[in-house]
Order: structure tokens, then C-alpha cells, then sequence
């Protein structure tokens, strides 16, 4: 599947295992579809999104491994090679993510082909995509940056609350879990104050690295700079590139 790339189209079967992208729970696609893939990436045991491929039984374990920064139980481990039949990548679209293994490449629906004289014009880069290692960009203004990191408490607190609601059916746990959670207020990141920039000042991307916690709205990539590691849209608003690489 190493061919499908953002901005292809796929195929979903039907009963192919669908997650989304915020609240709510998997469930079976109901019916066959033709999809644009929006994003590619990784459920690997590394990954924010990997717990989502457990069982309950092996979740608790895995949660319990992450905490203690043990190695993950060698069953969990098989079990996810299994599902994801080796590529642990998926892909998203429209609020939705499958794994990549379970998807199938496709042609584009023919409503969303484009007629044969029209030209098509290519799209500018997007800052996000313009940031890439090596490049210099430049404070606009005066700002106070934030970012996102993750709450110690919050896989704690979780655990808890399974474990006081073990007698229910995973279903209706796992949405009395949410609710709960949302009840005392506990999110799965803090977020916290990273300092003062001025207008004119510069930086260097020097690497990437993705992160997905925090619902993976403030978090889609972080770039470390010469003085500091924030995420992208924590940088966005206030930044122009001065040179590319």
C-alpha cells in the first residue's frame, strides 16, 4: 500500500473497522465508499492512536506498560501486527481514519474528476508546508506563545474510572469513561506558556517531529528551532518565511 499518497482516492469496504478523528467510537463501515485521502499516519506502538486497535483486555495492559516505560507485552505486539497486517500507517479522511491495510486504492468518483480541458492550477504552499528543515523564518510581531503538552493525570484518572465500571459493556464504558472525564474537567493535555517572541526575531527549523495528543487539534507537528521545540500552530499566526533551504 506503499503507493497511496495524500490527495489519492480509496476505496473503504464495507465492515472495514472506520475510528474518528475526535469523539465517538469505531464501528464497521455500514456500507462501500470511495474516499480523498486528507492524511497519512502512523498507529505504531508509539503512536497516540495505537491503544484505539486494542481490546479492552490488552488496552489496560498497554496503558499500564506506557506508564511504567516497560516493554509492551509481546501478544499486544502480535495482535497489532496481525491487524494491521504489518503497515502500521493509516489514513484519514472527512473525520475519519481506517488502517491502510484495510484500504484499497481507487480511481477518483466522476463527479470529482476535473473536465479534460480544464488546466489544472497548482496550489501554493501552505506555511506548514513551506516550513521544512532547514528553512528561516521570522517573527512578525510581538507575541506570547503557547503550547500543548500531556497530562500525567489524565491516563491515571482514566484507568480509574475503568476499572470502577468494569460490570458494563465495553460500548456503553467507554462513552460513560468520556463523559466522566468531561464531568471532572480532566483533558489528556495541559496547556501551558512557552514565553514572550518580538517582531523581527529569527529561527532556524532544524527537525521535525509529529505528535498527535491533545485531540490533535495543537499538535500536528512540532519543529525544533535553535532555542525551542513548539507545535506548528502554535508558531502560524505570527511567522513569515525569510529563506528557504
Amino acid at each position: 500500500m506503499s503507493d497511496i499518497q495524500v490527495d489519492d482516492y480509496v476505496r473503504v469496504p464495507r465492515g472495514t473497522m472506520v475510528y474518528p478523528t475526535g469523539d465517538g467510537v469505531a464501528a464497521p463501515s455500514s456500507r462501500g465508499q470511495v474516499v480523498k485521502v486528507a492524511n497519512i499516519f502512523d498507529v505504531d506502538v508509539k503512536s497516540d492512536n495505537f491503544y484505539l486497535l486494542l481490546p479492552d483486555a490488552m488496552r489496560m495492559r498497554y496503558f499500564e506498560a506506557s506508564g511504567s516505560k516497560r516493554p509492551v507485552d509481546p501478544d499486544i505486539l502480535e495482535f497489532a501486527d496481525r491487524l494491521t497486517k504489518g503497515d502500521y500507517r493509516a489514513v484519514e479522511w472527512s473525520e475519519r481514519w481506517a488502517l491502510i491495510a484495510d484500504v484499497q486504492p481507487a480511481d477518483a468518483p466522476a463527479r470529482a474528476k476535473p473536465a479534460k480541458a480544464a488546466k489544472l492550477e497548482k496550489k501554493p504552499l501552505t506555511k506548514q508546508q513551506q516550513m521544512v528543515t532547514g528553512s528561516v523564518w521570522r517573527f512578525t510581531q510581538d507575541a506570547e506563545l503557547r503550547y500543548k503538552l500531556r497530562n500525567p493525570a489524565y491516563d491515571t484518572t482514566r484507568e480509574e474510572i475503568e476499572n470502577s465500571l468494569r460490570q458494563l459493556p465495553s460500548h456503553e464504558r467507554t462513552l460513560t469513561v468520556e463523559a466522566k472525564l468531561n464531568e471532572l474537567g480532566v483533558m489528556d493535555h495541559c496547556d501551558e506558556r512557552w514565553g514572550d517572541v518580538k517582531a523581527g526575531e529569527t529561527f532556524t527549523v532544524r527537525s521535525k517531529l509529529t505528535s498527535g495528543f491533545a485531540g490533535g487539534q495543537d499538535v500536528p507537528m512540532l519543529f525544533r528551532g535553535e532555542k525551542f521545540t513548539l507545535p506548528y500552530t502554535s508558531l502560524e499566526p505570527f511567522v513569515e518565511l525569510v529563506a528557504e533551504r
